[in-house]
C-alpha cells in the first residue's frame, strides 16, 4: 500500500508542475514585438506557405531568430500564432485525475474492507 501512496503522490506532483497549452493568434501589427518575447513557442506560415515552429531567442523591429537559427521578418509573416498556458485546461486536467486516483483508493478500500469482512465471517462459523 505505502508503494502505491507513492506512485500516486509522484504522478500527483508530476500532473501539478506540467500544464495544457493552446495556441493563441497574434494579430500581426506595427506592435507585434509586443506580443513575442523570448523563450515563447510560435507556429507562423509565412506569405510563401512555409509552416515554421520554434522557441523563440531574439526579437527586433523587423522579425524574430528562433531556436533553430532561422529568422523570420515580420513582413514575411501571414499567421502567427504563440502558444500560451491554459490555466483552465490545465486545472481540469489535475481534478480530473486527482478525483480518479480518490475514486480508485475508495474502489480498493472498499474492496479490502468487503475481504476483511468476508474473513471475519468465515471465521465465526
Amino acid at each position: 500500500m505505502r508503494g502505491q501512496a507513492l506512485t500516486s503522490a509522484v504522478l500527483i506532483m508530476c500532473l501539478l508542475v506540467s500544464s495544457c497549452t493552446s495556441l493563441r493568434v497574434v494579430q500581426i501589427s506595427d506592435t507585434i514585438t509586443s506580443d513575442i518575447h523570448e523563450g515563447n513557442r510560435v507556429k507562423i506560415v509565412t506569405k510563401d506557405g512555409r509552416d515554421v515552429e520554434f522557441k523563440v531567442v531574439s526579437v527586433t523591429s523587423e522579425g524574430m531568430t528562433g531556436d533553430n537559427q532561422q529568422v523570420i521578418r515580420f513582413s514575411d509573416v501571414a499567421k502567427l500564432e504563440k502558444e500560451e498556458v491554459s490555466v483552465l485546461k490545465t486545472a481540469g486536467l489535475t481534478g480530473g485525475i486527482v478525483l480518479g486516483l480518490v475514486g480508485l483508493l475508495l474502489v480498493i478500500a472498499a474492496a479490502a474492507a468487503a475481504a476483511a469482512l468476508a474473513d471475519i465471517s468465515s471465521g465465526q462459523s
